[in-house]
C-alpha cells in the first residue's frame, strides 16, 4: 500500500490525470483505502463520457485518479483510450512496482523479478542490490548482481562469482558437492542461472552440475592445456589463470589442485612420461615432483649438462605456480649440477705453495662454496621430501674423493718442502692491523673491524655479494686484501694475529697466546691491547642489542672498535651441533649484514670484516683411514692436542704430520714446535667433533678473507631496463605474442625486475596479465629476449576497431600493489568476434 501511494504521488508531481488499470481487481481494497489529499479519486463504472467531460471541461485544474477494474475494452471499445494514451496508465502489479522501485526501465526484466520472490521479499537483500543496478540492466545483469549480493561479492562478473565459490569450496565449509554460498544461490533459484553462464561462457556441460564436478572438469581441462579454439576455451583459460595467480584465490586453487590430483591419480598418469614432456605443465604439484626427481637422477649420473639444469630451473621459476614450494630443491639441483661439473673438470695440480694459494682464491674455493650451499638447500627440503637423498650421497662422495682428498694430498706435497710459513701472493695475517687498520687510523678515520670466528673465504665471497645487493653499500674482497692465516689456524692464534702487535708467540700453557708479552685471550685482554691505539673490543651480540645513540657513543669514543662475532665456530666446534655448520653459515650471513647496517648507520667510517681462521667441513663422518695413527703425536712435551694441530716441544717427526718450529711459522717461543696433519687427516681425540675441524694448514683453513665495506650517500642500485620489441600494429586474432628485451645483465648492483603485462582499452584490462621476470645474467644480448602470449578476454569484443595499449606494471615495494611503467605499445584491434553470453 505504501509503495502504491508513493508511486502515485510521484506521478501527480508531473501530471494532472492518472489512469489506474486493475483488471483482476486485486487492488480494490487498496484503492478504497487511499487517502490522497488534493486528488479527486473516481472509478470507471459505465460513466466514461461523464468522467471525461468532468476532468476536461468542468474541472480542468483538478487532479484526478481514475481507477478502472475488470476487463479493459480494446481499441475503439475503450472510450477513454485517447486520454489514457495522452496521460499514461499506472499499473500496480508486483513486477511493475518492483521494477520501478529498483529504477529499471525494461519490461523484459519483469519475468526475472517475478521468478525470485524470496529474494525481493527480503528488504536487506533488496537494499544491497539496489545501488548496484543501472537503469538499462536486463534480466542477465539483474541476476548477476543478485548473485553477487548473495555471495557478498563486489564484482558481479562470472569470473569473480566463480572465484568466490571456488575459494569457499577449497575451505571445506561447503556441504557435499556444493558450498554454503552456492546453497544461497539455489535457495533463491539462481543456481540454474549460474550453470547457464558456466555452460555458455566456459563450455562446462554436465547432466548433474555441481561445484565439485566443475572443479574436476576445470583442472582436467587445464591439464590438457584447455583444448579447443573457441571462445569458451579462451574464456576458461583466462579466468583459470586469474584464479591461480591472484593472491585472493591462489592458496585455494592450490588446495583444489592437490585434491583433484589425488582423485584422478595424476602421479600414476605421469609415472612413465619423460620429464621434458612436462616442462610446460604446472597444474598439479606432482609435475614438480616428477621433474625434480628426474633431474636429481640425471644430475647424480652426470647425464644432463649443468647449463640445461639451470635453464630448466629458471623456466620453472618464471612459469610454475608451485616453484616457491620446491624452491630449495630446484636451487639444490642447480647448485649440484654446477658442483659436479666442476668436480669432474678440475685440475688440482699445484706447481708451488703460492700457485696453490692463487688457484684456491681464484676458483677452487667455489667448490667448497657450492658443496656447503647444496647441503643447506637439501636440508631445507628434507622435512618434506627425501627426493635429493641419492644425489646428496653422490655429492658427498664426489666432494671427498674428487676434491677434498686429492687437494689435500697435492697441497701436502708443497708443505713438505716448505722452509718458512710465508707467501709472496698473500700478505700474512699478522700484518692485518699494519696493512688495513693503521693507514686509516693515521688519517684519524674511524675504523670498525668485525671478526667472525671461522668465516671461511668462500663464505666471505657470499657475504660480499649479499652486501653489494644492499642499496648504497659496497663490499670488496680481492687478492690484495686476502691473507695467509697463522699456523696453527685456531681461534686464540688467529685472534691474536689480528691485534696491533710486533711479536706473537705461544705461552707453553695449553693453547694460550700472547702478543708483545701480553695475554691475548678474551675480550678484556684484547680491549686492553686495543686501548693502546684508542680502541676497544665488544661482542657482536652487544652491538646487535644496542640502540643507535649508544652505538654512536661507542664509535665516537674509540677510533678503532673490534667486534667479535661467533656463530660458525660455536656451532661447528661442538660434536652435538657440528652437522649444522651450513645452517650456521646462513645465519652468520644475516648477522653480519645486520651488523654492517647498524654500524654504518651509526656513522662508522669504514667496516672491515675478517676472520681468525677458516675450516674443513664434510657431512659424512670421517672413518678410520681419515685419522692419524693412534700412536701419534709423540714428543718430549705436548701441551695442546686438537683435531688438526699439536703444540709442544721435541715433537717426533712422522710422515702423517708436518712439523714446524716456532721460528718457521713466525712465532715467538723458544723450543716450541707445531705439528699439523697431512692433507685432511684428523688427530684422534675423544669428545670432540670430526666433521668440522680447523687448526691445520689446508687452504680452506688458512686462506683468510678481508672484506672492506663502505657506504655511499646516494643510491647505487638499479633495475634492469625492459624494452618492448614491437612486432606489428594490428591484432587480428584472439591472441598476440609480445616480445621483450632485457637491456642489462643482472649483477650485484643491477637487479632483476618483475613486471606484469596486459592489453588495455582506456582503464579496462582486456587480456590475461602474466608476470615476467627479467633476471638474466648473460652478457650475450641474444639470451635476454622473452616472449609472452596474451589472450584477449571476452570484454575485448566491445572494442573492435579501437586502439589497444600494451602496458607494463611493476610491484610497489612493501605492498601488494602495482604501479604503471612508462613503456607502452599500441595496436589496433581488427578481428571478427562472436557474441558471448553476457553474465
Amino acid at each position: 500500500m505504501t509503495s502504491i501511494v508513493v508511486r502515485l504521488g510521484r506521478l501527480f508531481e508531473t501530471q494532472r490525470v492518472v489512469f489506474w488499470h486493475d483488471p483482476a481487481g486485486e487492488h480494490t481494497a487498496s484503492f478504497e483505502a487511499l487517502d490522497l489529499p488534493g486528488i479527486e479519486v473516481v472509478r470507471v463504472q459505465n460513466n466514461e463520457f461523464a468522467l471525461k467531460h468532468r476532468f476536461l471541461r468542468e474541472e480542468p485544474e483538478t487532479k484526478f485518479l481514475v481507477y478502472r477494474s475488470g476487463q479493459i475494452p480494446e481499441k475503439t471499445g475503450n472510450w477513454l483510450l485517447d486520454q489514457e494514451l495522452a496521460w499514461g496508465v499506472f499499473s500496480a502489479d508486483k513486477a511493475t512496482l518492483l521494477r520501478q522501485d529498483l529504477g529499471l526501465d525494461g519490461e523484459d526484466v519483469d519475468e526475472a523479478l517475478a521468478a525470485h520472490e524470496a529474494f525481493f521479499a527480503d528488504e536487506t537483500l533488496v537494499a544491497a542490490l539496489k545501488p548496484r543496478l543501472a537503469k538499462g540492466d536486463g534480466p542477465l545483469q539483474v541476476r548477476a548482481k543478485m548473485s553477487a549480493v548473495l555471495l557478498e561479492e563486489k564484482d558481479h562478473s562470472l569470473q569473480e562469482i566463480t572465484r568466490r565459490l571456488l575459494v569457499e569450496h577449497a575451505s571445506g565449509k561447503g556441504k557435499g558437492k556444493h558450498t554454503a554460498f552456492f546453497d544461497r544461490l539455489a535457495k533463491h533459484d539462481l543456481d540454474a542461472y549460474f550453470w547457464q553462464g558456466a555452460a555458455s561462457i566456459y563450455g562446462y556441460q554436465s547432466a548433474q552440475p555441481s561445484i565439485a564436478d566443475f572443479v574436476l572438469w576445470l583442472f582436467t581441462q587445464a591439464s590438457r592445456h584447455f583444448p579447443g579454439q573457441d571462445t569458451a576455451a579462451r574464456n576458461i583459460r583466462l579466468d583459470f589463470e586469474s584464479w591461480r595467480n591472484d593472491r585472493r584465490s591462489q592458496e585455494a586453487m592450490q588446495k583444489l589442485a592437490e585434491k583433484v590430483a589425488q582423485d584422478i591419480s595424476y602421479a600414476d598418469q605421469i609415472e612413465n612420461r619423460d620429464f621434458r614432456d612436462l616442462l610446460e605443465d604446472d597444474v598439479f604439484p606432482q609435475t614438480e615432483q616428477k621433474i625434480i626427481s628426474a633431474l636429481a637422477g640425471k644430475v647424480a649420473d652426470r647425464t644432463i649438462p649443468a647449463g640445461e639444469v639451470a635453464e630448466i630451473v629458471r623456466k620453472r621459476k618464471l612459469n610454475s605456480l608451485w616453484y616457491d614450494r620446491y624452491e630449495a630443491a630446484y636451487q639444490g639441483l642447480e647448485t649440484a649440477a654446477d658442483l659436479i661439473t666442476r668436480l669432474w673438470t678440475i685440475d688440482l695440480s699445484i706447481a708451488s705453495f703460492d700457485d696453490g694459494l692463487t688457484k684456491y682464491c681464484t676458483g677452487w674455493y667455489v667448490i667448497d662454496q657450492r658443496y656447503r650451499q647444496f647441503l643447506h638447500q637439501a636440508r631445507t627440503l628434507a622435512d618434506r621430501s627425501d627426493v635429493l637423498e641419492h644425489l646428496r650421497e653422490q655429492i658427498n662422495r664426489q666432494y671427498l674423493n674428487r676434491f677434498l682428498q686429492p687437494l689435500g694430498e697435492a697441497w701436502s706435497q708443497q708443505l713438505h718442502s716448505l722452509a718458512t710459513w710465508k707467501s709472496d701472493v698473500l700478505r700474512p695475517q699478522t700484518k692485518f692491523f699494519h696493512d688495513h687498520v693503521a693507514p686509516l687510523h693515521r688519517k684519524d678515520r674511524r675504523v670498525v673491524v668485525i671478526i667472525s670466528d671461522a668465516l671461511r673465504y668462500e663464505v666471505a665471497d657470499d657475504l660480499k655479494s649479499e652486501i653489494n645487493g644492499l642499496d648504497k653499500y659496497s663490499a670488496v674482497l680481492d687478492a690484495e686484501s686476502t691473507m695467509l692465516g697463522v699456523l696453527p689456524s685456531y681461534t686464540q692464534m688467529g685472534m691474536a694475529a689480528l691485534l696491533p702487535h710486533i711479536t706473537i708467540g705461544l705461552t707453553g700453557k695449553d693453547d694460550q697466546v700472547q702478543v708483545d708479552g701480553q695475554p691475548a685471550g678474551g675480550a678484556a685482554n684484547r680491549s686492553k691491547i686495543l686501548a693502546e691505539v684508542g680502541g676497544s673490543a665488544v661482542k657482536a651480540d652487544d652491538v646487535l642489542s644496542m640502540k643507535r645513540d649508544g652505538l654512536r657513543a661507542l664509535l665516537q669514543e674509540h677510533k678503532v672498535v673490534y667486534v667479535y662475532h661467533n656463530r660458525i665456530d660455536a656451532v661447528g666446534d661442538k660434536m652435538e651441533t657440528e652437522r649444522n655448520t651450513p645452517e650456521a653459515v646462513a645465519a652468520t650471513l644475516e648477522d653480519l649484514k645486520k651488523l654492517v647496517r647498524l654500524l654504518m648507520n651509526a656513522y662508522a667510517g669504514t667496516v672491515i670484516i675478517t676472520a681468525d681462521h677458516g675450516f674443513l667441513y664434510q657431512e659424512i663422518k670421517p672413518t678410520d683411514p681419515d685419522f692419524v695413527s693412534e700412536e701419534l703425536p709423540q714428543g718430549d712435551e705436548i701441551f695442546k692436542q686438537a683435531r688438526r694441530y699439536v703444540l709442544g716441544k721435541g715433537l717426533k717427526a712422522a710422515p702423517a704430520l708436518h712439523t714446524f718450529t716456532a721460528a718457521q711459522i713466525g712465532l715467538e717461543g723458544e723450543g716450541m714446535q707445531v705439528q699439523v696433519p697431512r692433507a685432511n687427516l684428523r688427530l684422534r681425540r675423544s669428545g670432540s667433533g670430526t666433521r668440522f675441524v680447523h687448526g691445520g694448514a689446508s687452504p680452506q683453513e688458512v686462506v683468510v678473507p678481508v672484506v672492506k665495506v663502505t657506504k655511499k650517500r646516494t643510491s647505487d642500485l638499479s633495475q634492469v631496463g625492459v624494452r618492448i620489441m614491437a612486432g606489428g600494429d594490428k591484432i587480428t586474432t584472439g591472441q598476440v605474442v609480445a616480445r621483450f628485451y632485457q637491456e642489462d645483465s643482472v649483477t650485484e648492483k643491477v637487479q632483476a625486475r618483475t613486471v606484469r603485462v596486459g592489453l588495455f582499452v582506456d582503464d579496462m584490462l582486456i587480456s590475461n596479465q602474466p608476470e615476467l621476470h627479467f633476471d638474466r645474467t648473460s652478457e650475450d644480448k641474444r639470451d635476454r629476449f622473452q616472449d609472452v602470449r596474451l589472450l584477449l578476454s571476452r570484454d575485448a569484443d566491445e572494442f573492435n576497431g579501437r586502439t589497444v595499449e600494451l602496458r607494463l606494471e611493476e610491484p610497489i615495494t612493501g605492498t601488494t600493489g602495482w604501479k604503471a611503467m612508462p613503456q607502452k605499445a599500441t595496436y589496433t584491434l581488427k578481428r571478427s568476434f562472436t557474441s558471448d553470453f553476457d553474465f
